[in-house]
């Protein structure tokens, strides 16, 4: 491997370059991102954007095994458990599982806020306030910054000439 000097020399000497073609790891980050972004966050979008908001009541928890992988390869497993809550929509009385557990059985019988869909409202979460965002809107709001840097250097690239090297008299 070259010393650095050689690397940030090369780097400085091919500069535009570099920064001509920089668009494409822009691209493909921005598409990670905003692919995570919407597999882990569409259904809570919808429910964020076009909800309802009422009470439910937990009424049983429903037991979810995880497997945790360590670095040496051995796996254990432990259990979280995931709040069924029920709540009443015009006179409908609905039962939705969580899909964020715990590691206890707390709150049995606890009164909790619910958002759901008034179109299906079958399709519903528990009201966790900012936490709903998580994890999807951080990756959405990078993938999108990323995304217009990228578009941004894919119009310089397909619009503007590349320059020519400048030739100097000695």
């Amino acid at each position: 491997m070259p010393f650095p000097q050689e690397q940030v020399a090369w780097m400085l000497t091919n500069r535009e370059k570099i920064f001509r073609y920089i668009f494409i790891p822009q691209l493909l980050a921005a598409a990670i991102f905003l692919s995570f972004a919407y597999g882990t966050g569409k259904v809570h979008a919808r429910l964020l954007f076009r909800s309802a908001r009422t009470q439910g009541t937990i009424v049983n928890f429903k037991p979810a095994l995880i497997s945790h992988r360590s670095s040496s390869g051995t796996s254990s497993y432990s259990t979280i458990y995931e709040p069924l809550i029920e709540f009443t929509v015009n006179d409908r009385v609905f039962r939705v599982q969580e899909w964020k557990g715990s590691e206890s059985r707390v709150g049995l019988g606890w009164s909790v806020p619910v958002i759901y869909d008034p179109a299906d409202p079958s399709v519903a979460m528990l009201d966790r306030g900012l936490w709903n965002w998580l994890p999807w809107a951080p990756c959405f709001a990078i993938g999108l910054v990323v995304g217009f840097a990228s578009l941004k250097g894919l119009f310089f690239f397909l619009f503007a000439p590349p320059s020519s090297p400048v030739f100097t008299r000695v």
